[in-house]
């Protein structure tokens, strides 16, 4: 027994010694780093990529197998592009329990380790190939037989007849650990702590050309097993082109990875972020529960999700004290099944804009969708904004019921109001809803609503437009519909909309046909319930007059006005040019593609009143045109066309046929300077990114021809009367009042009104222009023009009477100015324009001798006389009757109404 057992004990001692120094022989002799051109041939044969290793491979066998790399890169496929690279890498493995199937791992340390990882247009990662089994490819050396040097890199066999599970050894990396995993030979990987450190993750997608990066990594785990949680905390610093992002990310938790079943999850996370994300600026962003998820499934489920926000949103609509939470205790979501599950789901938004606060709720109780039914409890949304303008908006979706493919709420309500002062105006809306996720299309077939505006102030005030249709938005056909309809005392008619998407961009067809549609009144009605709009830019100033122009000129002697000021010191009194106005640009325009038409009955917009008008306008991307306008309206015909390039030109064609335009302009601008019946033609172009670069290139021409008509602010009739009377008693001293400027309360009479303007760079020049009145014949001398840029007058009229219209008695009475030419000279601007007759250039003898005999003087007498008597509160009154006389509307010069129409 002794001899045995000293010789098994030699024999255990000699193998010992012999394992020991055939070891270190291997040790000496073995040189690991022969094998990097090997690695690389495989790599690039199998992967395509390009595996470079600078660095020495440095391996040891006792007490553990150990591996160090340094240096390794690896590129991206078919490209010298990096994908990967690491500084240095180290690891070891334990012998004795790789015998029981077990590979124990001590603790990997990894340092300045990064990655390229690139989206493409289809939504392929860059690393897809290295998680897939390899394609086909000639046999490659091994280090023995049926063991290839990476578990991925072994060659596919050829195909049979009877395919035949591939060798764990030419599975894909995660297939394999998964498979032996979980084999019968039971195969477990223990890694003991993986710790990195100056790690780098960038991220591109071509897709949505999501450009960023997480730098200065680290991470750090306690012992890693698959199927068992483990602990994991990371930092890193997030980075971000676009969006833009810069902040720091951090995090703890308990991941568990299970690879046999595909199933990763994570317990006890909280993850946070400071920094800014977007427009959005997060003091603290954090994020805690328990989420799992099974890939093979496409399983995403949370258990006790709380999600916090604190931070500023800085977007169009500015958010300060932003306070944000989205907490739910259990939801799932199963895309493979199509399940759908939601329990207490609540979501907070709570913040200021400026002088508003902002308060959003949304509440699911319990929802639970399948592919074999849907149910839940009722959905409720809400959203406040309070502060000088209250507005509430309220959605609620209760019965619902169907299925994943279609879910059906037996109604659909949505409350809204506004309130600003004593008036309120509120929105009630309800109609059954169907929606089909898949093919994202939204049905309202049945929609009840009512608008109702009152003024609390005003228990009489109140008003209400019922509102019945249907919506059809199909968002997977890119068509999108809608026909409504309503019948009140403002608006009687329906407005159907389709907006569909043919692969050119997105086209708006839109028809409306109402029988009676009051603007106005609307307009009235909802101002106050009209969101503010802040202008991004200063307002133009408005063309304003020197201050010289404004007063009459001192009369020299002889009766001639005195000169006006020079045009060079009226452009140096000129407002100085505005900067162009970038908000005009429209890129909606560009995209967006519509054909409005519009078939009314009746239609009031503007104080303009309307009989069936027909309308149509389109656009060729940012141009707009007006393609059809025709209408009745103040017993005439009523035509119009127009282009316009917001910001830059415009065109606009009018035609007026047998209209009474003195109805027309008091409606439309509240001021009836000009009356009469006739055709009117209007033609104009101008370009310019500002109002008065477009003034400045107005062009075009008018045209007029009136009946039966009259002007405002002057009586040329009665004037020359009361130049017969001053011419006949000017020895006597007792003339009759002759001032200068105009008066609103006097009209000219006119039989007939006939005349053309010749527009060119702002300038108008008057051509062929002749008008009658009962006892005169009108014309305008050589040089008349209206500066439109300025809004200035200079025009010399040349009246004649017409003694063909006047009887015997008043023949008689103006025996002084038969044949006589009277030049009446108009300037200044055009909200006071003066009245200077040119008494030297009056060819009567009669008149000669009147001036002689004093008459200037006593004109420019009873002027300052009329001054020094005048009363401040004059003007006032006259304003009073004019606005009687006008029907209560208030009066618009036309110079206003210039700057209204060639406003952007």
């Amino acid at each position: 027994m002794k001899v045995w057992f000293k010789r098994g004990l030699f024999s255990l001692v000699v193998l010992a010694i012999v394992t020991v120094v055939g070891g270190a022989i291997f040790l000496l002799t073995f040189n690991p780093n022969s094998y990097k051109q090997k690695l690389a041939d495989i790599v690039q044969q199998k992967y395509q990529r390009t595996l470079k290793i600078d660095g020495d491979i440095e391996l040891s066998l006792f007490p553990r197998i150990g591996l160090s790399v340094q240096g390794l890169s690896l590129s991206d496929r078919n490209s010298e592009d990096p994908f990967a690279s690491l500084e240095s890498a180290r690891f070891a493995v334990a012998l004795w329990p790789l015998i029981n199937n077990r590979l124990v791992v001590d603790h990997v340390a990894v340092t300045g380790f990064k990655a390229w990882i690139v989206r493409d247009e289809e939504g392929k990662l860059n690393f897809d190939d290295l998680l897939q089994a390899p394609p086909a490819g000639p046999p490659l050396p091994v280090a023995r037989s049926g063991v290839s040097l990476l578990p991925a890199a072994q060659a596919a066999e050829a195909p049979q007849e009877n395919p035949v599970e591939p060798a764990p050894e030419s599975l894909p990396v995660p297939e394999l650990i998964a498979k032996r995993s979980g084999s019968e030979t039971d195969f477990q990987i223990d890694i003991a702590g993986l710790s990195l450190k100056g790690g780098e993750i960038h991220y591109f997608s071509k897709r949505s050309n999501v450009i960023g990066r997480l730098l200065q990594l680290e991470v750090n785990t306690g012992r890693m097993t698959f199927g068992q949680p483990f602990d994991v905390a990371f930092k890193s610093r997030l980075s971000g082109d676009y969006p833009l992002a810069d902040g720091v990310l951090e995090g703890q938790g308990q991941l568990s990875l299970d690879p046999a079943s595909k199933s990763y999850g994570a317990q006890k996370l909280n993850v946070s972020f400071v920094g800014d994300l977007d427009e959005l600026q997060a003091q603290s962003l954090t994020v805690k529960g328990n989420v799992a998820y099974k890939s093979a499934q496409r399983q995403f489920s949370a258990t006790n999700l709380d999600t916090q926000l604190q931070g500023q949103w800085r977007g169009a609509y500015p958010v300060s004290d932003l306070s944000a939470s989205l907490s739910t205790p259990k939801m799932q979501i199963d895309s493979v099944s199509d399940l759908v599950s939601f329990e207490k789901l609540a979501l907070r938004v709570r913040g200021k804009n400026e002088d508003q606060d902002l308060d959003l709720a949304l509440d699911v109780p319990r929802i639970q969708v399948s592919p074999a039914q849907a149910e839940g409890s009722p959905v409720v949304a809400s959203l406040k904004v309070s502060g000088p303008r209250v507005l509430g908006l309220g959605l609620t979706l209760q019965g619902l019921s169907g299925n994943s493919q279609e879910l059906i709420f037996e109604q659909a309500k949505l409350d809204g109001a506004i309130k600003q002062g004593s008036r309120v105006a509120q929105f009630k809306a309800s109609s059954p809803l169907q929606w089909q996720p898949s093919n994202e299309w939204l049905r309202l077939p049945e929609i009840q609503a009512n608008i109702r505006v009152e003024d609390q102030a005003d228990a009489g005030s109140r008003f209400e437009m019922p509102i019945t249709g249907q919506a059809d938005l199909n968002k997977g056909k890119q068509e999108y519909s809608a026909q409504l309809s309503s019948s009140t005392e403002q608006a009687q008619g329906s407005l159907d909309v389709t907006l569909h998407d043919k692969g050119k961009g997105p086209l708006l067809d839109a028809i409306l046909k109402a029988d009676k549609l009051d603007l106005d009144e609307l307009r009235s009605i909802f101002w106050a319930a009209a969101p503010e709009v802040v202008p991004t830019t200063e307002p133009e100033p408005q063309a304003q007059a020197p201050e010289a122009a404004t007063e009459q000129a001192p009369a020299k002697e002889g009766g001639e006005q005195a000169e006006q000021p020079k045009a060079e010191e009226a452009d140096a009194a000129a407002p100085a040019e505005q900067e162009p106005d970038a908000a005009l640009s429209y890129p909606w325009l560009d995209k967006v593609t519509f054909d409005l038409r519009f078939e009314i009955e009746k239609l009031r917009s503007l104080g303009v009143v309307m009989d069936q008008v027909k309308a149509q306008i389109k656009n060729q991307g940012q141009v707009v045109s007006l393609s059809q306008f025709t209408a009745q309206a103040y017993e005439g015909q009523f035509q119009a066309k127009a282009k316009v390039e917001p910001g830059k030109r415009f065109e606009l064609g009018l035609k007026l046929q047998q209209m009474q335009v003195g109805s027309l302009l008091l409606d439309a601008f509240g001021n009836d300077y000009l009356a009469g019946k006739g055709n009117v033609s209007l033609d104009l172009k101008a370009q310019g990114a500002t109002q008065q670069e477009r003034l400045n290139a107005l062009e075009g021409g008018l045209t007029v021809d009136l009946q039966d008509g009259s002007w405002r602010s002057v009586d040329l009739d009665q004037s020359v009367r009361d130049i017969n009377e001053a011419v006949r008693n000017a020895f006597s001293g007792q003339i009759p009042l002759l001032l200068p400027e105009s008066d609103p309360l006097r009209r000219t009479v006119l039989n007939r009104l006939q005349g053309n303007l010749d527009i060119k760079k702002g300038q108008a020049t008057f051509r062929n222009f002749r008008a009658t009145t009962p006892i005169l014949t009108v014309t305008t001398a050589k040089g008349a023009k209206l500066d439109l840029v300025s809004q200035q007058a200079d025009v010399t009229l040349q009246v004649r009477l017409n003694r063909n219209n006047l009887d015997a008695e008043e023949r008689k009475s103006f025996q002084d100015l038969r044949n006589v030419l009277i030049p009446i000279h108009i300037s200044g601007p055009w909200a006071a324009l003066s009245y200077q007759i040119q008494w030297k250039d009056i060819a009567s003898n009669s008149i000669k001798k009147a001036l002689q005999d004093g008459l200037l003087d006593l004109l420019s007498q009873q002027v300052s006389e009329a001054k020094a008597e005048s009363r401040p509160d004059v003007k006032s009154e006259v304003e009073q009757i004019i606005k009687k006389e006008l029907q209560d509307k208030v009066p618009q010069t036309v110079g206003e109404a210039m700057k209204q129409w060639f406003k952007p």
